[in-house]
């Protein structure tokens, strides 16, 4: 039978000598220590062991801030508490952690191989069903982003979300314009529960979590809320945004973000965490100017190869296509037409194109967006 790869961290070596002495059974292999500090995850990630047992000393946080980056840095391996002073403070914060199992110190030789064991299982377990799961789910995501505001990149980016919802897939969307997005508007959702409610980045590794704050529309989109005011949009950092995207991957057929026209820290984790990025743009010069900088800037981050324009109002103005395809130095695959009729009664009624104006113009070219996306990435 193969042995559980057992480490431990603390700060005392009295203690680690203590809690290795009660290792003692055929089935664990002690594989070494460490003391807690930045020298402490390093270690861990070259050891690769299955559980690890932490001292916690005095308030524990150092141990809890240690789990946390354990937690999304090898989530394969479970993560069990030894403290000296046990309370719920500790425990609560020890669960957001991810930490499997919190015990107060001493425990007995019996006691604490069995929780290894238990722990160990569980998560095994729990990743031979995650790994069906991925294999099963392989999610793609697609970054809706201008360079400008105001040119109908939220409505397409929601159009495009339950386009692609109606021919059977399953859809989440982001709405990672942190100070003022309003795709919740767009899907007459009431903002209950948003992104910066993820513990301030405590549960962004957590899907339940994540899930609970999303919102299902009856189209079938899952909508992961922007904060309900600016101020908030500050408990949502990179770190966090890019730990949601990829703990999302494996439960969605597609993931479709909405940003803010910027290149900002948060916008270029999404565009570089994408399989497609869809830059819209409009036949007026100053967005195609802006349009035609973004594509320089996105060849020179090396993420110009998966970026495809979209061009809206399509027939607003005296600009063509044939003019945009010159000015921007591209083939234009995508074109929306201008209804702004048809636009501003969905939006104020808080209903998608696609479901309110089937049979519209405007709602089937978005309808063939949703398919080209497919044919793109898939």
């Amino acid at each position: 039978m193969e042995k559980i790869k057992v480490m431990i961290i603390g700060n005392n070596d009295n203690r680690i000598y203590e809690i290795k002495s009660l290792l003692g059974s055929d089935e664990i292999a002690f594989v070494g220590f460490s003391k807690q500090g930045e020298m402490a995850l390093e270690k861990t990630l070259s050891l690769k062991p299955e559980v690890i047992i932490i001292h916690c000393d005095e308030d524990g946080e150092d141990a809890v801030n240690l789990a946390e980056k354990l937690y999304i840095k090898m989530p394969s391996s479970s993560v069990i508490f030894l403290c000296e002073h046990l309370s719920i403070s500790i425990i609560d914060k020890a669960m957001f952690a991810g930490v499997r199992k919190v015990f107060q110190f001493p425990i007995d030789s019996f006691s604490l191989i069995e929780n290894i064991q238990l722990v160990n299982r569980v998560e095994k377990s729990r990743s031979e069903n995650s790994n069906t799961v991925i294999a099963n789910m392989e999610s793609r995501i697609v970054t809706v982003f201008g360079a400008k505001g105001g040119i109908g990149k939220t409505t397409i980016a929601v159009n495009a979300g339950v386009a692609l919802a109606q021919m059977g897939k399953k859809v989440a969307m982001i709405d990672a314009n942190l100070q003022f997005g309003d795709v919740n508007v767009f899907f007459d959702v009431d903002l209950k529960d948003t992104i910066s409610d993820l513990s301030q980045g405590r549960d962004t590794g957590d899907i339940d979590a994540i899930k609970k704050l999303m919102v299902l529309h009856y189209s079938g989109v899952s909508i992961l809320c922007a904060p309900k005011s600016p101020e908030y949009a500050e408990y949502v950092s990179v770190k966090n945004m890019e730990t949601i995207i990829n703990t999302m991957r494996p439960y969605y057929d597609y993931i479709i973000i909405d940003t803010i026209p910027a290149f900002s820290d948060v916008n270029m984790i999404a565009i570089e965490n994408s399989n497609l990025v869809l830059l819209i743009s409009e036949p007026d010069i100053s967005t195609l100017r802006n349009t035609k900088v973004s594509l320089t800037i996105l060849e020179s981050l090396q993420q110009r190869e998966k970026t495809e324009i979209v061009i809206n109002r399509a027939d607003k103005g005296t600009i063509s296509i044939k003019d945009i395809q010159k000015v921007l130095d591209v083939q234009v695959k995508h074109k929306i037409p201008q209804d702004l009729k048809v636009g501003i009664a969905c939006h104020n009624k808080g209903v998608p194109i696609v479901i309110d104006a089937p049979r519209t113009p405007i709602a089937q070219e978005l309808r063939k967006l949703g398919k080209a996306i497919v044919s793109m990435i898939d």
